[in-house]
């Protein structure tokens, strides 16, 4: 790596934070998931809290009326799995009275996620097994244009010519956004003066989710390469997500984001 991007533990950069997801600890699965195109009509809809998701499956019964049903999954990294259950309640038009409400169990809900944007669903209801890839519903674009206080956070490994240790690119984050090309400049200062390092690439849309693949980055330092950055959770706050990449001196893995600026 590059001598003068190595990490200055300057207080007042250590004391931002960036956002945090669901699940502060792994990737967050709350979202619309659905089996993709060739199956309109059928999804499920889950919300991550620590490591318990809340499912809410939306199908149809074999005279195809919709049917309903929740589950609630507890787990750990990208498998999670708990009972799942039918309700019965007040018609939506009357009044409510918690006395009418029932819920029974019917069967178990299973989800092993394969990556942040896929992975399987396993649910069974009155003894009728079913079995589905997932993946995010994507709606809507996603537009990351701002600006920031952050930038990139990252460990450099297998390094030549340099040694091992971790980079800190991080001041002024300025995102422009083009339809899915986005260019993303960190200005930053270091005992050499004032730097700029340039992440150009394109985002795409993964349910509430951003990711960029086949990136590249180029800096005043002559650090350049490639790189991605994958699960952006995206909020009025700002954005974070987990950055991937190599230059001519080292791999890096990491974090890269920043929280809005209100200037």
């Amino acid at each position: 790596m590059f001598p003068i991007l190595k990490r200055h533990l300057a207080a007042a950069c250590l004391a931002v934070s960036l956002p945090a997801a669901a699940a502060s600890n792994g990737v967050d699965y709350t979202d619309m998931w659905w089996a993709g195109q060739q199956e309109h009509g059928w999804g499920v809809n889950m919300t991550q809290q620590g490591s318990v998701i809340f499912a809410t499956l939306y199908v149809y019964a074999q005279d195809q009326t919709p049917r309903w049903y929740a589950a609630t999954m507890q787990g750990s990294g990208g498998a999670f799995s708990g009972p799942m259950y039918s309700t019965t309640g007040n018609y939506f038009g009357g009044g409510f009275s918690g006395d009418n409400t029932v819920a029974t169990q019917v069967g178990t809900m299973t989800v092993n996620f394969n990556s942040p944007y896929s992975g399987t669903v396993q649910y069974t209801v009155n003894g009728v097994s079913v079995t589905k890839g997932i993946v995010r519903e994507t709606f809507a674009p996603n537009d990351l244009s701002g600006h920031y206080v952050g930038g990139l956070t990252a460990n450099g490994t297998n390094c030549h010519g340099v040694t091992n240790g971790p980079i800190f690119i991080f001041d002024s984050l300025t995102v422009a956004q083009s339809g899915a090309s986005l260019s993303m400049t960190v200005d930053f200062t270091t005992g050499s003066g004032s730097q700029r390092c340039t992440f150009t690439g394109a985002l795409a849309g993964q349910g509430v989710l951003g990711q960029v693949s086949g990136g590249n980055w180029s800096c005043t330092t002559s650090n350049a390469g490639s790189y991605s950055i994958d699960a952006i959770h995206i909020t009025q706050s700002g954005f974070s997500g987990t950055f991937s990449g190599a230059d001519q001196f080292c791999s890096y893995s990491g974090f890269f984001g920043g929280v809005r600026d209100v200037q």
